[in-house]
């Protein structure tokens, strides 16, 4: 095992990174070659291949019934319904092709691709909850994604359990809450963030056991309070109303005013709690992972985004339920030794393969389902098997993929963007890597154009009421202006409509009615919480203090500067006051 680390230059954007010793031990023990993308190259490149968030009508290509696929018409592939995909009716070892060593292998894997029939969406057991992707067990639920176990939700992303509620990104168990990112546990809460357990909050930030607060940030089990300032019940109640929270100019003047007051009080280096020898953020009850977001439960793994009790796994999106020694995957469930793959789920052995089920032993496979030992969908008996693999990884080493911008895609690099079935601008890599066309073509991704719906705008959005209490239900007859007319980089719909569901939201929790569009407003929240990229800082502590912040309590080192130093996501360029774990719980405790 190579000792120690190497600097390399990307192949795809001609910057260093550096291979560390540990990574090294991994590629060994999997048996891939170390990669030739940096990891914001490789992440970038997984992040492609989900679709989330764009949804189409068209036809089951094999029933014929109407569907709301994550796929648009003019896409080349035979596109089924879930009843379908999952029936009995055809075979994907029927499009078996024999392997070509005289092609590329992955050209071969492409024409493979473009016959084989793909499922709609990733939905399961849902009622009344038809434009929904990456979600099952939901009931009565509208435009949410990536979202289980929730009924009555709206426009949400990455929430769980939730009811009653709308706007939500990656939320729990959160009931009449609205506009909210990251909070769990709470009850109409609204424009808040990082809050728990709590109740009745506008703009508040890092609030525990609280109810009944505006303004607010770093409080625990508190109430009555308005910007960290102690009220009177009555006071509260008569302030509150002053503030015009009901109205958007009296909810903009109180938004900016909390923003200001959350700068002036620490922040902890990185969102999350239980971790051991972690580097990242938003990740739980973790030990020795590197480079890991939106995670919980994960143990020796690295450059994971949304994974699940996983142990020893590199470069994957969305990986959960127990995987393991897996490498390079996208929408993957209970994996072992499976590398390069897409919609993977319950596999083991298996590489370069595309929406495959419950099989071991697959190279180059597409839709196949509880199979085992076929390469590009075509049967093998054990012994063959055995025999090619090792001949086409040679093959593909001698051979490779290259693609119009001349990059190589030899054996142990993750598919080309040039395979992918989603425009660039279809996927979250345009959440976490906003790219506009021009730069996304450059790069050698595919770009969509966003279809002109075919609806007339009867109101704008700058016509749009004030306040809630001057709406009547005929605001369910318009079709409102996106205040960004389509200027913006975010899929902007130019314009959107008032269900009544939301109406009656937006009524009970007394907030205006929105006057941008559900992409936009998702974009909004997205830029509350911090990017994935990470900054050698160290603790704002002063001792004291910040400067802006005085310390409440002594901390073990005194009046001196803390020593401590991290890696995190706060940006050292920002106004934000950073702590260290020990400072931070020394102060909000």
């Amino acid at each position: 095992m190579t000792m120690n680390s190497e600097t390399r230059k990307c192949q795809n954007c001609e910057k260093d990174f550096v291979i560390e010793p540990e990574d090294f031990g991994f590629y060994e023990k999997i048996k891939v070659p170390p990669p030739t993308w940096c990891p914001d190259c490789r992440m970038q490149r997984r992040l492609i291949w989900r679709g989330e968030r764009s949804l189409y009508k068209r036809d089951c290509d094999l029933c014929g019934r109407s569907i709301i696929a994550i796929y648009s018409t003019e896409k080349p592939y035979k596109v089924y319904c879930h009843e379908c995909f999952h029936g009995d009716k055809w075979d994907g070892r029927d499009f078996g092709i024999e392997i070509d060593f005289s092609k590329p292998f992955l050209n071969q894997f492409k024409e493979l691709q473009t016959e084989v029939p793909r499922q709609y969406a990733f939905v399961f057991q849902n009622a009344n909850s038809e434009y929904v992707n990456g979600a099952a067990f939901n009931k009565n639920c509208y435009m949410i994604f990536v979202s289980d176990h929730n009924e009555d939700l709206m426009y949400s992303y990455s929430s769980f359990q939730c009811r009653s509620s709308s706007d939500l990104l990656s939320c729990g168990d959160c009931e009449q809450c609205y506009d909210d990112v990251m909070c769990n546990k709470c009850y109409g809460v609204v424009f808040s963030q990082d809050c728990s357990n709590s109740q009745d909050l506008a703009f508040c930030k890092n609030c525990s056991g609280c109810h009944d607060c505006v303004g607010c940030v770093n409080l625990k089990n508190k109430q009555y309070q308005i910007f960290n300032r102690q009220y009177s019940k009555e006071d509260y109640f008569k302030k509150t109303k002053e503030l015009k929270l009901d109205t958007r100019i009296g909810r903009k003047e109180v938004e900016k005013e909390a923003h200001e007051l959350w700068l002036k009080y620490p922040s902890k280096f990185i969102h999350g709690f239980q971790n051991k020898d972690v580097v990242g953020d938003y990740i739980l009850n973790s030990k020795n992972s590197v480079r890991c977001y939106d995670s919980e439960q994960l143990e020796d793994c690295k450059f994971i985004i949304h994974g699940h009790k996983d142990k020893n796994c590199y470069d994957a999106y969305v990986i959960v339920d127990n995987s393991q020694y897996s490498y390079e995957v996208v929408s993957a469930i209970t994996l072992n030794n499976t590398k390069f793959g897409y919609c993977v789920w319950n596999d083991y052995d298996v590489e370069y393969s595309d929406s495959c089920e419950n099989s071991h032993h697959l190279f180059g496979c597409v839709g196949l389902r509880k199979q085992e030992y076929c390469i590009l969908n075509k049967q093998y008996s054990k012994e063959e098997y055995e025999k090619l693999v090792p001949k086409i990884i040679e093959h593909m080493k001698e051979k490779p993929y290259i693609d119009k911008k001349g990059r190589t895609f030899s054996y142990g690099e993750f598919f080309p963007p040039e395979l992918c079935p989603f425009a660039y601008n279809e996927s979250v890599a345009q959440e976490y890597f906003p790219l506009t066309q021009e730069s996304a073509i450059e790069r050698g991704f595919e770009w969509k154009q966003i279809e002109k719906k075919q609806h007339e705008i009867t109101m704008l959005g700058d016509a749009v009421p004030e306040d809630i209490a001057s709406v009547s239900e005929d605001i369910m007859k318009e079709v409102i202006g996106c205040i960004h007319k389509g200027e913006c980089n975010h899929g902007c719909t130019n314009a959107l409509k008032i269900t009544s569901a939301e109406f009656q939201l937006y009524k009970k929790l007394s907030v205006p009615i929105p006057t941008l569009c559900f992409n936009c407003r998702h974009f909004q929240r997205l830029s509350r919480r911090n990017s994935v990229e990470l900054y050698n800082s160290r603790c704002s502590c002063q001792g004291e203090g910040s400067g802006q912040y005085k310390n409440m309590t002594e901390h073990q080192h005194g009046s001196s500067v803390c020593p401590n130093k991290f890696r995190t996501t706060y940006n050292p360029a920002d106004k934000d006051i950073v702590y260290c774990e020990e400072c931070y719980q020394q102060e909000i405790a």
